[in-house]
């Protein structure tokens, strides 16, 4: 029978712990020294587990009642009582924190140099504490993030603006990973704000914008016209490796270690004279072991399909680029707007975004004078920064791409 109130009353506390049942697992726990609680015994999958609802008198049968009703419907579904009460309690936590106390954790875990990591730091903190510390980040909506950023764009600060999106939309992925929040109210915020002005990048024709990158590395993957197989693993390599055009195109296998996963330009092929190691992400090497059972006895890497042994002419990628259809106008891409040369451009600006030193981004450029930073860097951390940053730039478009296709 269901237990009374004055049965959990006059509940004496005996020589041995004891229980007073009141159906579907939920009952009253009472030891010798007299404390009392109700719990509740269930089975998921087999495994016997019991949630502890609360003690009595601090919650009344009724109340006890009402709590042993949610966890069942929560065991029903193979959700264990107390894994959930504990999610939601470190969601509450988590809700109560502020914006800085975010942004300084994830600052810190970018492991960044300490010059770029204080820009970073004076950028976040001039621009967004200020306002992001108002109230709990899990309630701003999309529309607040865009004035926010909006109003640092208006300043003429739009690469601020811009980057301060990408720093935005990271840190609410991580919050969406751990499921404190439903949805990413700074996601694709960026793709609103003013266009960058136009400068130095306009020398080579590159994509910044998210959305027209991601339906270009898709059509790269799966082009709607017949093409060189060549020039198609040509165009998946170049965004993975910013090597010069000319580079890839007359890439030899005697310069790619598997083994390694390097690519090693010689000095005499590299427009410093100097040697060049280009590390290889895991989706590098892919590309490159496929085209191998193709051209692995031949001298070059990418061989055009005209001629023994020729490697592809200089304007072969770059159209190939231009005949893909631009999102945003439906249209091929068509000329100056996306180079093969570009790639490096929009690698450039992306990965800084991303917070990766300039210098690193620089030598992987093969832009900056090599004793500075290697003067700054032990070497083998210096290669393993490297390595890192070429890896999470290929997960990087690799998500962009994916994301682009569901």
């Amino acid at each position: 029978m269901p237990l009374t109130q004055a049965q959990i009353k006059n509940a004496k506390p005996k020589s041995k712990v004891y229980k007073l049942f009141d159906g579907g697992g939920l009952y009253l726990q009472v030891k010798p020294t007299g404390y009392k609680a109700f719990k509740y015994d269930y089975r998921i999958d087999g495994t016997r587990g019991t949630y502890v609802i609360g003690e009595y008198p601090l919650h009344s049968l009724k109340e006890a009642r009402e709590l042993h009703m949610e966890a069942r419907k929560l065991v029903d579904k193979g959700i264990h009582p107390k894994s959930h009460r504990d999610e939601l309690r470190i969601q509450d936590s988590h809700n109560s924190k502020r914006f800085s106390q975010y942004a300084e954790e994830w600052v810190s875990k970018l492991n960044l140099a300490e010059t770029t990591e204080k820009d970073l730091r004076q950028r976040i903190e001039k621009n967004l504490y200020p306002y992001m510390d108002k109230k709990p980040m899990g309630q701003f909506t999309t529309i607040e993030i865009f004035d926010i950023l909006k109003k640092v764009s208006d300043r003429g600060a739009v690469e601020t603006a811009v980057r301060l999106a990408s720093v935005l939309k990271r840190i609410y992925d991580e919050l969406l990973i751990l499921r404190l929040i439903d949805t990413n109210p700074a996601a694709g915020v960026a793709t609103l704000l003013p266009k960058r002005r136009k400068g130095v990048d306009q020398n080579f024709g590159n994509i910044q914008d998210e959305k027209e990158l991601a339906s270009l590395l898709h059509q790269i993957h799966n082009p709607r016209s017949r093409q060189d197989y060549a020039v198609t693993q040509a165009l998946k390599l170049m965004p993975l490796v910013f090597l010069r055009p000319r580079n890839i195109r007359f890439l030899k296998w005697e310069y790619v270690d598997f083994e390694d996963k390097l690519i090693r330009i010689p000095a005499s092929e590299m427009k410093s004279r100097k040697p060049h190691d280009v590390p290889l992400a895991n989706q590098a090497i892919e590309i490159l072991r496929d085209i191998q059972q193709l051209t692995g006895k031949k001298e070059l890497v990418f061989v055009a399909t005209k001629g023994i042994n020729k490697g592809l002419s200089e304007n072969t990628t770059t159209k190939a680029l231009q005949r893909l259809i631009n999102p945003n106008t439906g249209e091929p891409f068509g000329s100056g707007y996306v180079t093969s040369h570009g790639f490096r451009h929009t690698a450039s600006t992306h990965l800084r975004e991303l917070g990766y030193e300039s210098d690193i981004v620089e030598l992987q450029l093969a832009h900056v004078k090599r004793d500075k930073v290697e003067a700054a860097y032990n070497k083998a951390k210096l290669m393993s920064r490297r390595r890192e940053m070429m890896q999470a730039w290929a997960d990087y478009l690799d998500d962009l791409r994916k994301q682009h296709e569901q």
